[in-house]
């Protein structure tokens, strides 16, 4: 018997904008009417099959097209000896002229296939449409994303205080409803590409608005590449919390990438310091860690990762050693070389996450038991396995109402750096001092960013060093506060989130 499979219709397969390959279809639904009436056609990409068009799509006038030249250039001679005769062929940057008196119709597979070529097409498409052209508004910043999203106060307080108008943007829907209005922003800043889907629509969008678009990667920017699928991004001003990934991103076409890291909010740092609070005197003794044990979605993001057991032993003997076994470490340790596209540095991200997680209970545990029990930490109810029997462990706290009390009240604070930013800084390296507290940290290269008589005192190089260098630190009251008010000085003066906005905008000429 005949295999029912092969009366099958053979579709041509292309290698789409990031050379991956991919079938064409070419039935009816494949093809979306955008607007328009009339016998006229404009047809925004062919599809494989551009002999059986007009009957397929009901074209009966004049037929004209725009194609994407690397999809003909794929299909050859033999698929455009199949366009029919009739059919005029448009540059791309003419087709606005005869959209608006014809029916205007996209191969719906195009945008997503090379997305570089047709988002900038259709964005200007989109524009044409309005019955008001937006202009931007030199002192309008959009932020995208809601209210309890990171860093949402500290950026809006901080264009705010550079005399800018904010408005938040829950989700795209808006973006194109303001848009629409009339509305378009001088500067649209994302934080982790939020508010900016995986092939650019909306990026397309704004920049033919007329808008600024620049993306802060405060979280490891290969990781938040990962699900991109579009090269959009490499027009994009980028800013890494993280300078050990400037070359890797312009390596893979970036075109602007700065280093910018977290930093404090200046009414923190104004005025004297917060005092103790006397509902947190129990922790006046006492060493104290803030943190979850893993991030929210992190079995998800990983899904299929796992650690090869000979690697983890060496990287476990680099962190015996005082070493730092993180994602770059783990990049050639795996020998990945292909950062982008696709997800397979998340592989080398779940070592470095899991190697995080072991350098963070090894650093609490070795602190519980040199302190005598001096430890208290505030996290998540998974912390109970992982630490020794008798921790203190209470649940965790609002950064904004709990913590500054928390840091102004302890000891000293004990900060963990993850090794998925090889060079990178915590907002506790930041916000501890902001908050009057004292801090206790790991020796993250990143710390080279402040001055080394400021770093010297608060650094640990392995968990045994954590016991002495607090009980140092206690020792001397004076000195303790001598510390608190030199680092205060030095985030006041350079290390505030006025200074990165300040920054971000001369970086896209708008300083």
């Amino acid at each position: 018997m005949p295999n029912p499979a092969d009366a099958r219709p053979r579709r041509p397969r292309v290698l789409d904008e990031l050379g991956l390959p991919k079938t064409l279809p070419a039935n009816a639904p494949d093809f979306l009417p955008l607007f328009g009436t009339g016998p006229d056609a404009l047809l925004l990409g062919l599809g494989p099959e551009p002999e059986g068009l007009a009957e397929l799509l009901g074209l009966r006038g004049h037929v004209r097209y725009v194609e994407t030249p690397d999809m003909a250039e794929q299909l050859g001679q033999d698929w455009r000896g199949r366009i029919p005769d009739g059919f005029e062929e448009l540059p791309a940057d003419a087709f606005l002229s005869v959209a608006s008196s014809s029916r205007v119709i996209l191969y719906r597979p195009g945008p997503r296939l090379f997305p570089g070529f047709w988002g900038p097409l259709v964005a200007r498409l989109q524009l044409s449409l309005l019955p008001q052209a937006p202009a931007p508004d030199p002192k309008l910043v959009w932020l995208p994303g809601g209210e309890a999203d990171l860093l949402r106060l500290e950026l809006r307080e901080a264009f705010e205080g550079l005399g800018y108008r904010v408005r938040e943007l829950p989700d795209e829907t808006a973006l194109r409803a303001l848009l629409a209005g009339g509305e378009c922003p001088a500067l649209y800043f994302s934080v982790n590409f939020r508010g900016l889907d995986l092939i650019g629509e909306a990026a397309h969008l704004l920049e033919a608005a007329g808008a600024r678009i620049a993306v802060w990667c405060v979280d490891n920017p290969l990781h938040l590449l990962s699900g991109i699928r579009s090269r959009f991004w490499t027009r994009l001003p980028l800013f890494v919390t993280d300078h050990w990934f400037v070359e890797p991103l312009k390596q893979l076409g970036a075109g602007l990438v700065r280093h910018l890291p977290l930093a404090a909010r200046a009414q923190d740092l104004a005025g004297p310091a917060r005092p103790p609070s006397p509902a947190r005197a129990d922790l006046a003794e006492r060493l104290v860690f803030v943190g979850r044990s893993a991030f929210p979605g992190k079995a998800d993001f990983f899904a299929g990762c796992r650690v090869p057991d000979a690697a983890w032993t060496e990287a476990r003997r680099l962190m015996d050693a005082g070493g730092r076994p993180d994602f770059g470490w783990w990049l050639t340790r795996l020998g990945i070389d292909r950062l982008w596209p696709g997800a397979e540095v998340r592989k080398a991200g779940f070592c470095a996450e899991e190697a995080g997680k072991a350098w963070r209970t090894d650093c609490l545990a070795r602190a519980q038991a040199d302190l005598s029990g001096a430890l208290t930490v505030f996290g998540d109810a998974e912390w109970r396995p992982l630490l020794p029997e008798g921790t203190d462990l209470r649940g965790p706290v609002d950064y904004y109402a709990a913590l500054p009390d928390l840091c102004a009240s302890a000891a000293a604070c004990l900060n963990c750096t993850s090794p998925l930013l090889p060079h990178g800084l915590t907002q506790r390296h930041f916000d501890t001092w902001a908050f009057g507290g004292l801090l206790l940290t790991d020796a993250t290269p990143g710390l080279d960013l402040f001055p080394l008589e400021l770093t010297r005192a608060i650094t640990f190089r392995t968990p045994r060093d954590i016991a002495p260098r607090f009980k140092a630190l206690r020792a001397s009251a004076s000195g303790a506060e001598g510390l608190k008010n030199a680092w205060r000085a030095e985030l006041a003066r350079a290390h505030t989130y006025a200074h990165r906005v300040q920054a971000v905008l001369e970086a896209v000429g708008l300083g």
